[in-house]
């Protein structure tokens, strides 16, 4: 990886693969399958929340001297997933179709704007504060 953004679109990619993986099982009703690439949906999921919550926004909140910015606004969509994320499994358990894709409707809009906001605003921001020590946030992030 040559800077944050890539290392971060990556992880982005990956989430984003297994969230329509599982749109598409829901689709065909294949709960079964569903159950487990939704567990591993939110598990890396929540895996890419903490390597930002823990390691990178703390980093930037330090160089930016206030942690009230934009990690504060990505913070705050983080929950906002995390609720909606919280939804989707009793709608799995219920074999929901309409309920569980019209939650990941409402979902993958709130990612893709959250996602932009942080490919193209945030992530090249930080990756300009880290500079130099890209490798040591990168092995902080891997770390966890």
């Amino acid at each position: 990886m040559t800077n944050l953004v890539e290392y971060m679109l990556a992880e982005h990619e990956y989430c984003n693969d297994l969230f329509c993986d599982g749109e598409n099982l829901a689709t065909e009703s294949k709960w079964s399958e569903l159950k487990s690439v939704f567990e591993k949906f939110v598990m890396e999921t929540e895996k890419h929340f903490a390597k930002e919550e823990k390691v990178l926004f703390p980093h930037a909140e330090q160089s930016m001297g206030s942690d009230a910015g934009p990690t504060a606004v990505m913070r705050m969509e983080h929950e906002q997933m995390r609720a909606l994320i919280g939804n989707l499994k009793p709608l799995i358990e219920k074999e929901n179709k309409e309920g569980f894709l019209g939650e990941t409707e409402t979902l993958l809009v709130l990612m893709q704007q959250h996602n932009m906001k942080e490919e193209q605003i945030l992530y090249p921001m930080i990756d300009r504060m880290v500079g130099a020590n890209l490798a040591a946030v990168i092995d902080a992030m891997e770390a966890l």
